[in-house]
């Protein structure tokens, strides 16, 4: 039994290392590539950067999962290896075609559905039961289906809206993986903890290229989409678990949707408030706007890498607090401390945005003061001594604290 979990435990180590080195080569290559074909992004009013980044890092993430399946078909005893490589390359193709020709929200949307249809062959990847939470059990397959599909689709979008600036998708992504690795390593269940283990090690030789600034490159929809489609078939495998697999965590089969919405804490929380930020302006759902967390974060004066791994903390800390209150707690107070997390974070980055909402209208206004007074005193400078003319022009506002500048 050693020698058999030390080979295994080998052959794991061997493909992280394998896989993040793959990465580590692949990305610089794709990156030239894409210059040349003139395949990049163009900033935009919207956009993080000032600059042209090629969009196709997501091409390293899918030759190295089909590595990891290829090369973990002996943990596939389910023979569920065919069925994950179809709905991976279907999501792949969608996001490249989305990267090169910006295809329109119905049609990737379409292809999104077509993929997580795939996964809907096997049952590993239906939530079959709720195993008494909310006081639900066994499900009626249509609605076991309908569920699953609605579940994975909103977590891949919720995976590509946090992909905004910087970091911030590879950081949440890797502790999304990380948590999920160390479940299914307690559960024994090495083909997706070798899934676990490849995402960590692609992402995080993606943050290489990524937070560059000379050799930047983005993931892309291609990665979003691929990415977001693996954690949520993960999150799919954990869910359609009987009880007598979660044990050995110490944790009740019931509580375990509770201890998983702590782990996808930041993209369930920042598309359900996104969402109703839109809907309470009266705005369509899937219109693009600032209000994203990394936006509200970037905003308030953080880098990208301080914005990116305060997130990934944030999600730690809750992943941590989560799996100790529900060991030590129970279900019902494990609840009011994630109500508790969602509520400090709802008032924190409202806060944050109404300041810089109101630090925003108020340089606004100062402007047009400072221009109103050139105006009326006919002191049009240009250079140096009209910059110095603004800054005393601003100095006098503070001193007589007017707008409380």
């Amino acid at each position: 039994m050693l020698e058999f979990f030390t080979s295994n435990t080998v052959l794991l180590i061997s493909l992280s290392l394998g896989i993040c080195f793959l990465t580590l080569f692949l990305l610089p290559r794709i990156r030239e590539n894409s210059l040349k074909l003139g395949f990049y992004d163009m900033p935009d009013h919207r956009s993080s950067h000032t600059k042209i980044v090629p969009t196709f890092g997501g091409i390293a993430f899918y030759i190295s999962l089909l590595f990891t399946l290829f090369l973990v078909q002996k943990y596939d005893i389910n023979n569920v290896g065919l069925t994950l490589l179809v709905s991976i390359s279907i999501v792949f193709f969608t996001g490249l075609k989305d990267d090169l020709q910006n295809l329109s929200p119905r049609m990737k949307f379409l292809g999104q559905i077509i993929a997580v249809s795939v996964l809907m062959i096997q049952s590993d990847f239906r939530i079959v039961s709720f195993h008494g939470f909310l006081g639900l059990y066994e499900l009626p397959t249509i609605i076991s289906i309908l569920l699953s599909m609605f579940f994975i689709l909103s977590l891949i979008n919720a995976y590509n809206l946090i992909d905004g600036i910087d970091g911030m998708a590879s950081i949440v992504g890797i502790v999304i993986a990380s948590s999920y690795g160390f479940i299914f390593y307690k559960l024994n269940m090495l083909l997706y903890l070798a899934i676990c283990m490849s995402i960590m090690s692609m992402l995080f030789a993606f943050l290489r290229f990524n937070f560059s600034p000379r050799k930047k490159i983005f993931m892309g929809d291609t990665g979003a989409l691929v990415i977001g489609l693996t954690l949520g078939l993960l999150t799919l495998k954990l869910l359609s678990l009987g009880a007598d697999a979660f044990q050995v965590l110490a944790v009740d089969r019931s509580e375990i949707p509770l201890l998983i919405l702590g782990i996808l804490f930041i993209p369930i929380f920042d598309i359900l408030r996104v969402m109703l930020i839109r809907l309470s302006r009266g705005k369509p759902v899937f219109s693009p706007d600032r209000n994203h967390i990394h936006h509200i974060l970037i905003d308030a004066g953080l880098s990208h890498r301080k914005a990116s791994v305060l997130a990934g903390l944030g999600n730690i800390c809750i992943v941590l607090i989560m799996f100790y209150s529900i060991r030590e707690f129970g279900i019902i107070a494990s609840f009011f401390v994630l109500l508790f997390f969602t509520t400090s974070f709802l008032l924190m980055f409202f806060g944050m945005n109404r300041s810089y909402a109101s630090k925003r209208r108020k340089v606004k206004l100062r402007n047009g003061l400072f221009f109103i007074s050139r105006m009326l005193l006919n002191s049009r400078k240009k250079g140096s001594n009209a910059t110095a003319h603004k800054l005393a022009f601003n100095q006098k506002l503070k001193k007589i604290r007017i707008l409380f500048f």
